[in-house]
């Protein structure tokens, strides 16, 4: 909200590709949100069914809608089709969406204006909707602590994006970093590399339920392990100092249980002073996790989600071997 507190426009942007057959509920939905100056943005990614046409129609409907296409087959369509969005949207405030998104609340672009503040770039929720599969509550962990870590280093001032959906920012940040020159082979991300470039950043992370986007859709295999990719690359294209914090955070956890069990192998008649404290410690983190996870509106993976935060460290250590052994064998090839 500006300071004479007045709602800001905002431009929501989004790509589609061969989604005939829903496109119609999914711009919708987005074209009658509760908010007074507001555009929709939408890229067509080379659709070979009759998605364009039906964008076309919907726009005569809705002058706020807008619309461009990729005319051709590429390996750079999705940074394509942002860069497209961007050049194409009226409005400085931004926020990219994608097809899955579940139907939005009414007033979620007025609850972004009302968070956002003076940020440049505000952190929102973001995660697949509940679903009874297994794929699905891991993959859902795997986003939620994901935004835990990245929204708890950001507030302190160690500011880190693994997503870049539902993300409100400034189209300036875009446009000052260069787009995305140097980063275009840089396939496992694309507007988190803008992001987490280095410059002067005013972030603000939003917990209002009103602006949680949850997204519908099968989960298929290995889309888990794509998430993991994900963060560990983003993670190893950090400055030094940001992958030494986040480096340390995941050694403590390990060290915490080696330790535990260290003591208890080495001082078995001391268990009392080494399990107590150990217990303690336990209780606190899982407290604190409990508190941010009630605000999150996902108290059903609480349990799995704790267990998952001192898992995660030798996940990280794995991916993170697998990545190295891949990118020494693309070398050389």
């Amino acid at each position: 909200m500006s300071a004479n507190g007045l709602a800001q426009p905002i431009s929501i942007c989004l790509a589609v590709r061969n989604e005939e057959e829903r496109i119609e509920s999914i711009l919708t939905d987005l074209l009658e949100l509760d908010y007074p100056d507001y555009e929709v943005v939408l890229v067509d990614d080379f659709s070979e069914d009759h998605t364009l046409l039906k964008v076309a129609q919907l726009a005569k409907k809705y002058p706020r809608l807008k619309f461009t296409s990729i005319s051709q087959e590429t390996n750079f369509s999705e940074k394509i089709a942002i860069n497209l969005s961007l050049k194409a949207a009226s409005f400085d405030r931004i926020v990219f969406l994608s097809p899955e998104s579940q139907s939005v609340d009414s007033a979620f672009l007025k609850k972004l204006d009302d968070n956002a503040g003076d940020s440049n770039l505000m952190m929102c929720y973001i995660n697949f909707a509940p679903q009874k599969s297994w794929r699905n509550k891991l993959c859902r962990i795997e986003r939620l602590t994901a935004f835990v870590y990245s929204a708890a280093f950001s507030m302190a001032g160690l500011p880190v994006f693994y997503e870049d959906r539902n993300v409100l920012f400034q189209k300036s940040i875009y446009f000052d970093q260069s787009g995305f020159r140097g980063k275009m082979n840089d396939h496992f991300a694309n507007l988190e590399l803008i992001f987490n470039d280095r410059f002067k950043k005013k972030i603000h992370v939003s917990i209002d339920p009103d602006t949680f986007i949850y997204e519908q859709g099968g989960i298929q295999r290995g889309v888990f392990f794509d998430l993991l990719k994900k963060r560990i690359r983003l993670t190893q294209h950090l400055g030094f100092w940001k992958r030494l914090v986040y480096f340390m955070g995941d050694l403590s956890k390990s060290l915490f249980f080696g330790t535990l069990v260290w003591m208890l192998v080495t001082e078995p008649k001391n268990w009392v002073f080494v399990v107590v404290p150990a217990i303690l410690v336990l209780v606190m983190q899982f407290f604190i996790l409990k508190s941010v996870v009630a605000h999150l509106k996902e108290d059903k993976i609480l349990l799995s989600s704790f267990v998952y935060v001192y898992i995660r460290p030798v996940l990280n250590l794995l991916q993170a071997t697998k990545n190295y052994i891949n990118d020494k064998k693309n070398k050389w090839n």
